[in-house]
């Protein structure tokens, strides 16, 4: 097996450039040291304004992309593009633009239709899945999948004590990965879409979703061959040698999943011609209930931090993991496929 650096990032952070959130960019390297962030991708609404902010900072990696957000729905984020999208009612001319630039681009929270208990008309989701060339999906964002479900006394409770949430992905979006995943390569991440807003009071004013929670909650873990660099983030999203973890429930660094097929290795993101003897094996930093998903479905499950199975027949091998806190078993971790054909 290969020895990988396995980067841990914070995708999708909107800054005073969006025009709905009310901090600069700067302002966001306190908050990745004090997480141990190693990147964020910074993905304003139709905007890359915030270009003049890439590079190292505090040896923190700020990457800067865009969230093209037709006004009708159809978010499109949009990574390694050197010039602005512009939204369009087309979202498969958008998703070419981005393909124009050599970029990446990952459909953002599909399936989101708001919060009953805020009243204005939400048009976010992604409606039209006949579009083609993509990179990938967001498969858990914090806000979104967490928002939908929050309830005013939730809130609150939310506010002042995070470690009581249940945060979890939107099950279509999962539903919906997995059938996209069956037919072609489709890559997963977790985005935290922060937007820094003040509640006023007169001249008293609060954070309505502290960035606290933010940037100690959903991370894209990349696993690259090499030091970190803009190159080799963007080239591990577009392989899908990508995980996703829940940093809330304790960090991910050092999870694996990979396939052996006779002397070779193969991790998650990898495609493979189907023969017998392939197995495949997973890895977890901390104990957890660990999963094996084929095509959508349980085939195996363990508790503890390690799981092996012999690969019988064709399929899209994945792994989720639980792990019990606050008295329940929350979603930890997703991995992006191994792909068997």
């Amino acid at each position: 097996m290969k020895n990988f650096y396995d980067y841990s990032g914070v995708v999708h952070v909107h800054t005073t450039f969006s025009g709905d959130s009310e901090l600069p960019p700067e302002a966001l390297v306190s908050y990745a040291k004090r997480f141990n962030v190693d990147f964020v991708i910074i993905t304003d609404h139709n905007s890359i304004e915030a270009k003049y902010f890439e590079g190292f900072h505090d040896d923190v990696l700020f990457l800067v992309g865009e969230e093209i957000t037709p006004e009708e729905g159809h978010h499109l984020l949009a990574f390694d593009i050197n010039k602005f999208i512009p939204p369009s009612r087309n979202p498969q001319k958008m998703i070419d633009e981005v393909n124009k630039q050599g970029g990446l681009s990952f459909i953002e929270h599909p399936f989101f239709e708001g919060n009953r208990y805020i009243k204005h008309e939400v048009k976010m989701k992604w409606l039209d899945w006949d579009v083609k060339d993509f990179t990938g999906m967001s498969i858990f964002n914090y806000t979104c999948d967490g928002g939908e479900r929050m309830t005013p006394l939730l809130m609150v409770i939310f506010y002042f004590f995070p470690g009581l949430d249940r945060d979890r992905p939107n099950e279509d979006t999962i539903r919906k990965w997995d059938e996209l995943t069956l037919k072609r390569k489709t890559v997963g991440i977790g985005t935290v879409d922060a937007h820094f807003v003040y509640l006023r009071f007169g001249k008293k004013k609060i954070e309505t979703f502290p960035f606290i929670y933010y940037f100690n909650s959903i991370r894209t873990h990349v696993l690259c061959e090499d030091k970190i660099s803009p190159q080799c983030i963007y080239e591990a999203m577009r392989k899908g040698h990508v995980y996703v973890s829940h940093n809330y429930l304790g960090s991910g660094k050092g999870f694996m999943f990979w396939a052996e097929v006779g002397d070779k290795n193969y991790i998650m993101g990898d495609e493979i011609k189907f023969r017998n003897g392939i197995k495949l094996s997973a890895k977890t930093p901390l104990k957890a209930k660990i999963r094996i998903i084929k095509d959508g479905e349980k085939v195996k499950e363990v508790f503890g931090r390690e799981i092996s199975y012999e690969v019988k027949e064709p399929g899209v091998y994945r792994i989720e993991t639980d792990r019990f806190h606050r008295l329940h078993f929350n979603p930890w971790i997703y991995s992006n496929p191994i792909y068997i054909r």
